[in-house]
């Protein structure tokens, strides 16, 4: 029997969702002040290497997917699972240690930090190892815990990381957050309640046998998912960079009660499969709220991007302006592609999810190359979209052959698309009446469409008001009302 399975997903993705807007107060206020303190360039490189560190680190993530698969089926594997990471990660950091040596000189020239190498295994060690463990957490079906960890994590980390970067430059942003991972790891560890143990061959083999597709199919979804920087990097410049990287973290609330939701969905759909029980209902309940942040999002951003992006970062960003449009409507296809990935995985199927990534990777670097040097850095963003379409397309189309009950679009959706596009005229309307000048005017704009938002939400949406209501009691409401 598996925990996992009677976890109530929609109190976990509300306490989650929770910790996440705690996470992106702290991190967006570390944001600011890094990209105006040490300029697009600094700025930018340090998300270089970060792309490059969670390239490398997709083995250890992958080996932790198994091991949250198998830990999710019953909690007398949790042991097991425990150890089986740790050793997994020990080994993988060596490895990494070794690569780093030899490949200093390429890192150092491809993110511009004169210490990219020590930052490189710094994080794999550190940040990539507490996320492995984490993810041992949310296999339990705590997606909650695991998410008010990472909480204080970030409150850890932007202190740190001020510190640091007083000290030592831009290397300190990586210091900072190395730091706070290797500080929260004990709790994270604590949260998985089990004390590790070597596995046995059997389960080690087990473990082995998913592995070999999620291994793979991480390292195609990173590779996916931060190529837009990677190549920016690559083809424009570590300013290039920067600017995407800003459009990003203004846009990443879009997400949120996607990503805590879908985390949930696969260690609920794997129980649940595991038991004998249908996950129809679980996974079309998810989806049809997991855009509820990210529509308002894409139709904010249509009506103030310039002023979001100048007002908060201040106008050498200027340039993010049109890769904010561009990337808000990324978040909102990633928002249902997302939770069909986790429960495509959940369902024991990460050959599925493997294909499905690698063909979204091929479109997305087959487009991205040619319109990243013939338009900028929008061109990356719209293959992007379109990559993430077509993952989209793949997992709807696995889904409805495989599971009875699921429903890919419901009504829920159709009044969250409409109140947003209310809400853009009103705010659209206001914008050109008062102008932006200040943060004030901003943060009011910003203000009157939240309020017209949810407003028209709790008006029209039973289904709404209904999952609101029942948040910490159950399920999410049934979309179909």
């Amino acid at each position: 029997m598996s925990e996992a399975a009677g976890v109530s997903l929609s109190r976990e993705t509300l306490g989650g969702a929770v910790a996440q807007f705690a996470m992106a107060a702290i991190g967006f206020a570390g944001t600011i002040l890094f990209a105006r303190w040490l300029g697009p360039t600094e700025f930018g490189g340090v998300y270089l290497l970060y792309g490059v560190v969670k390239l490398a680190d997709r083995p250890m993530n992958g080996w932790s997917l198994a091991a949250k698969k198998r830990l999710s089926e019953s909690d007398a594997l949790r042991s097991p699972a425990f150890g089986a990471q740790l050793v997994f990660d020990a080994g993988w950091v060596v490895v990494a240690v070794v690569v780093a040596l030899l490949a200093g000189d390429a890192l150092v020239s491809y993110t511009g930090l004169a210490a990219a190498p020590l930052l490189f295994v710094a994080l794999l060690a550190t940040e990539s190892t507490y996320e492995s463990v984490d993810s041992l957490v949310q296999g339990r079906g705590r997606v909650s815990a695991a998410t008010w960890i990472d909480a204080l994590r970030s409150l850890l980390t932007l202190p740190l990381q001020i510190a640091f970067v007083a000290a030592v430059g831009a290397a300190g942003m990586v210091y900072g957050l190395a730091t706070a991972s290797l500080l929260v790891l004990p709790v994270v560890g604590y949260f998985v309640a089990a004390r590790p143990a070597l596995p046995s061959r059997s389960f080690a083999r087990s473990l082995a046998d998913y592995a070999r597709y999620s291994v793979p199919s991480t390292a195609l979804g990173t590779a996916y998912d931060r190529l837009d920087v990677l190549l920016l990097g690559a083809l424009l410049a570590p300013a290039a960079a920067g600017y995407y990287e800003v459009a990003w973290k203004l846009t990443l609330p879009a997400v949120f009660v996607a990503d805590v939701a879908g985390r949930g969905l696969m260690a609920k759909v794997s129980g649940r499969a595991a038991d004998g029980n249908g996950v129809g209902r679980d996974v079309s309940n998810t989806v049809a709220y997991a855009g509820v942040l990210a529509f308002p999002i894409l139709f904010g951003t249509l009506a103030l991007a310039r002023p979001l992006v100048v007002t908060v970062y201040g106008p050498e960003y200027a340039e993010a302006t049109l890769l904010l449009v561009g990337l808000a409507g990324y978040r909102v296809i990633r928002t249902q592609s997302g939770p069909l990935m986790q429960a495509v995985n959940g369902l024991d199927r990460p050959d599925v999810g493997m294909k499905l990534s690698a063909a979204a990777l091929a479109v997305n670097v087959a487009l991205g190359v040619v319109l990243t040097l013939r338009f900028g850095p929008i061109g990356v963003v719209a293959a992007t979209v379109v990559a993430e379409a077509v993952r989209y397309a793949g997992c709807v189309a696995f889904l409805r052959s495989t599971v009875e009950r699921f429903d890919p679009v419901s009504r829920p959706v159709g009044i969250q698309v409409g109140a947003s596009v209310v809400m853009y005229g009103v705010v659209s309307a206001a914008h050109g009446a008062l102008g932006v000048r200040s943060w004030v005017d901003l943060l009011a704009l910003v203000s009157l469409g939240g309020v017209v938002y949810v407003g028209l939400l709790v008006a029209l949406s039973p289904g709404f008001r209904h999952t609101l209501g029942t948040a910490l009691e159950g399920s999410f409401a049934d979309p179909r009302p």
